[in-house]
């Protein structure tokens, strides 16, 4: 069995935090197995709920604004619908 660094544990978990890819493409990244990260980012949150919240704050803001520069744009280019 493979032991990795904290530090290695946290620049991932970092990583996949800061990315839009899913958890298996920057698993990838990394050399690990998916289901690896997945637990690590499982153990993260359970450890870290307030980042989990933030985390998903950050998601439902920048939904919130895609939806906004969506609609901009079926106002803009109504043969869209």
């Amino acid at each position: 069995m493979v032991r990795y660094s904290d530090d290695f544990r946290r620049e991932v978990i970092a990583a996949r935090r800061q990315s839009h890819e899913t958890t298996a493409q920057v698993a990838r990244q990394y050399g690990i197995a998916p289901g690896t990260l997945k637990s690590w980012m499982d153990k993260f949150y359970a450890e870290n709920p307030q980042e989990l919240e933030a985390d998903n704050r950050a998601l439902r803001d920048e939904h919130a604004q895609l939806l906004a520069e969506q609609e901009e744009l079926r106002k803009q280019l109504p043969w869209l619908k």
